[in-house]
């Protein structure tokens, strides 16, 4: 039985996909953000981050960070087919993807919406912003020529885990609103992820149309 501690519009959008992939039981805890519920002497026994998601395993262990989440569901679930198998050479490709786009793309994002990190000038933030942007497009770039080259997934024809971690990213349009505009090959990526059964009977709840 697992437990994800989630909240829309946040990087727990994968793992959540993944979840209802497995079709493994589980339950959904709203962790509201903005009345500071992550910053809870309970939540940060889970997670001493004091961000989502967080899965709890059987009532008993507590994982945090998103890409780490997907690496153990696929894992744990091999029946799902969400990850080659480790004695496949695409295991490999897997591990560079996720990690890609855990540790390259997704901080890009993360300075856009939270320059004040990145910065002690209250002025710089702009600045900040407008790196981020840049740096946003040229990575996505790249992707966009890989999956051009090997797609129409980030594994080829195969569906993984990275697929799901890419389109929760993909969601995240502020910085980029023409990403799919742009980005064709990555906009058939999203679009296959979109239209899996799993991945619909989350979007309303996420407030992504399906």
């Amino acid at each position: 039985m697992y437990t994800l501690y989630w909240g829309p519009n946040s990087a727990a959008l994968a793992p959540q996909i993944l979840l209802e992939e497995i079709a493994a039981p589980h339950e959904l805890k709203t962790i509201d953000t903005s009345q500071q519920q992550h910053q809870t002497a309970d939540y940060l026994k889970l997670n001493p981050n004091g961000k989502i998601p967080t899965l709890v395993i059987d009532g008993k262990q507590a994982l945090f960070e998103s890409a780490a989440i997907c690496l153990y569901l696929a894992d744990r679930h091999p029946e799902a087919k969400l990850a080659p198998s480790i004695a496949e050479p695409a295991r490999g490709l897997y591990y560079q993807w996720l990690a890609h786009l855990t540790n390259t793309l997704q901080p890009a994002y993360l300075a856009y919406y939270y320059p004040d990190r990145l910065t002690d000038d209250p002025k710089g933030a702009p600045l900040v912003q407008s790196r981020a942007r840049k740096d946003l497009a040229q990575i996505w770039g790249r992707i966009d020529k890989a999956l051009g080259e090997k797609g129409p997934y980030l594994l080829g024809d195969r569906y993984s885990a990275c697929d799901a971690f890419l389109f929760m990213l993909s969601c995240w349009q502020e910085p980029l609103p023409d990403l799919y505009g742009r980005f064709k090959n990555v906009k058939r990526c999203a679009e296959l992820v979109r239209a899996r059964p799993a991945v619909q009977r989350i979007l309303p709840a996420n407030g992504l149309a399906a």
